[in-house]
C-alpha cells in the first residue's frame, strides 16, 4: 500500500515537470505560427499582398462618400471632384506612398514579434488557466445557483 501511495505521489509531483518539457499542442502551434510570421520570405509575401490591397483601397474615388457626408457638413458641398483617397492623403506629402509601404513593412514585422512573444508566454498562460480551472472546481459547489 505504501508503495502505491509513493508511486502516486511521485507521479503527481513529477507530471508538471514532465509537462513543462513537452509543450502543449497550442504552444507548438503558436511557435510554428511565430516562426512563419518571422520568416523574411513570408513577411515579404504578406507585405506584397497588403500593399496590393491598400493600393486598391487608396484608389477608391471619394465623390460618393463626400456627397453622403454633405448633410453632416451643414449641407456645404465637399470639393473632391474625381479625387481618390490617395489624392487626398498624398496632397501635402509627396512621400506618402513610400511612408505607407514602410508602415506596412513595420506592421508585418511587429505582428511577427508579437506572435513570438505570445508563443513564449503560452506555457505560462496555460499554467495559469489550469490553476484557475482547479480553483473554480474547488468553489463551484459553493456558488449560488442561477436560473
Amino acid at each position: 500500500m505504501k508503495s502505491v501511495l509513493f508511486v502516486t505521489l511521485a507521479l503527481a509531483f513529477s507530471s508538471p515537470a514532465l509537462a513543462a518539457d513537452q509543450p502543449s499542442k497550442t504552444s507548438q502551434h503558436m511557435q510554428a505560427m511565430a516562426d512563419k510570421l518571422n520568416d523574411p520570405k513570408a513577411q515579404a509575401a504578406m507585405v506584397g499582398g497588403l500593399d496590393a490591397m491598400i493600393a486598391a483601397l487608396m484608389d477608391i474615388r471619394v465623390d460618393g462618400i463626400a456627397k453622403a457626408l454633405e448633410p453632416l457638413n451643414g449641407g456645404k458641398k465637399i470639393k473632391v471632384k474625381g479625387d481618390t483617397l490617395r489624392d487626398i492623403a498624398a496632397k501635402d506629402d509627396r512621400d506618402f506612398d513610400k511612408k505607407l509601404h514602410k508602415g506596412t513593412k513595420t506592421m508585418v514585422a511587429g505582428v511577427g514579434a508579437m506572435s513570438s512573444a505570445m508563443a513564449a508566454m503560452m506555457p505560462a498562460l496555460e499554467e495559469a488557466m489550469e490553476k484557475m480551472d482547479a480553483e473554480m472546481e474547488k468553489v463551484a459547489d459553493k456558488l449560488p445557483e442561477t436560473r
